[in-house]
């Protein structure tokens, strides 16, 4: 890590990295805040499990629509700017959903949301994979999944709390003051992103891509698909509803079950980022995807607290996985294009991220826990068996 610091500091110092980091982890949170108070506006307004995965599916819905211009604009602008217009998005759907009555006005905040979350996530993938060489990308690309998971689970844990004080829809004013203010700091503080600058002029380095393959993007898109279909189903959907349905947790108990995952998502990615730097990629990500589908799998087993802990913080600290696919596509992209292909790889995440929640919430509704369970699992497993033997090495150390 004092490597990668000195080497941060060889670019241009670390107020810009930091600064974005600190933008995807706060977006990310605020975003994140429906996830924890699903059960809470869910029973308001009379909504089933089916309707309740519907808000997740919107959410990726919209999402969808902006990862490939947004990984364009990614390769275009400075990271600062495309955060403050997110920063303002994030503010508004959050307003929209404090103030939602029924379901067009819930569903067209969750769309807005997810239009954010996508230029946000865009953002900061193709900087932290542009920031450093080579050498320390995995480690770069973990500080961004870091922010960004961590964002994900803190963000349920703080709504749940928040909530549990003030009320669900406060939660939600609250969420958008804090996004409103961190727009106000990013358009105070940023400056021309060296990235750009950097990369634009696509000067050959000794970093630079060789071209991402059909063959290896496809796998790629293949982890992206499986572990953003088990994040949209499990941790987001499911997972409350087992916490509140099942074990009668509170919405402050399951919040903080979540703020747990956070908590091993930043150490999973950190450790995995490291081993795919100091060791190999596809040694960082094979196991990743086998210990998440193994987590999965606990929650199959006699419901008990006990296990849905486990399961979370398994799911959470195996959840690196993704980051070191994007690691892989920013060692194989051509400079200047890393956006355009981290688009492509978000764009098929997120396709999985609409399946997921709304196919695994009506397995669960028709045959049961077992299933809903077991299927997701299966097809993680499945996912680090092809990695195992088709993807490519980019990079191996000794």
């Amino acid at each position: 890590m004092r490597d990668y610091v000195a080497q941060l500091r060889a670019r241009g110092g670390l107020k810009e990295p930091a600064l974005v980091a600190i933008a995807v982890l706060g977006l990310t949170s605020f975003a994140f805040f429906r996830v924890a108070l699903l059960p809470e506006f869910g029973e308001e307004l009379g909504m089933s499990t089916f309707q309740l995965g519907a808000v997740t599916t919107i959410f990726a819905a919209g999402r969808l629509v902006a990862d490939l211009p947004g990984g364009h604009l990614a390769d275009r602008f400075r990271a600062s700017a495309i955060l403050t217009i997110s920063a303002l998005a994030v503010a508004t759907g959050s307003v929209l959903l404090g103030v939602s009555n029924g379901l067009l006005l819930l569903y067209s905040a969750s769309l807005l949301l997810g239009v954010a979350s996508s230029t946000t996530n865009a953002t900061g993938m193709t900087y932290f994979s542009n920031v450093t060489g080579a050498e320390f990308r995995g480690t770069s690309m973990a500080i961004f999944s870091a922010s960004l998971l961590g964002g994900q689970a803190l963000g349920p844990s703080a709504a749940g709390l928040v909530a549990s004080v003030t009320g669900w829809r406060n939660a939600f004013f609250i969420a958008a003051a804090c996004a409103a203010l961190l727009a106000v700091v990013l358009l105070v503080s940023g400056g021309r992103s060296r990235v750009v600058e950097s990369r634009s002029n696509h000067e050959k380095s000794a970093d630079e891509g060789q071209g991402v393959t059909l063959r290896a993007m496809l796998i790629l898109q293949s982890v992206s698909f499986g572990v953003f279909l088990t994040l949209g189903s499990i941790p987001q959907t499911l997972v409350p509803v087992v916490g509140s349905d099942v074990l009668g947790l509170g919405t402050a108990t399951i919040g903080l079950a979540l703020g747990l995952g956070g908590v091993s998502r930043f150490v999973g990615t950190l450790i995995g980022g490291r081993l795919s730097d100091r060791l190999s990629r596809k040694a960082a990500l094979v196991p990743a995807l086998v210990v998440q589908g193994l987590g999965v799998g606990l929650l199959a087993l006699p419901p008990s607290v006990a296990t849905w802990l486990a399961a979370i913080v398994l799911m959470s600290v195996a959840s690196y996985g993704v980051s070191v696919a994007a690691t892989i596509v920013g060692d194989l992209a051509e400079p200047g294009r890393v956006g355009r292909h981290l688009g492509r790889f978000r764009f098929v995440g997120d396709l999985g991220l609409i399946v997921g929640p709304i196919t695994v919430s009506a397995i669960y509704e028709a045959l049961g826990r077992e299933a809903a369970f077991l299927f997701v699992a299966a097809i993680l497993i499945t996912v680090g068996l092809l990695c195992l033997r088709f993807l490519p090495e980019t990079t191996r150390v000794g």
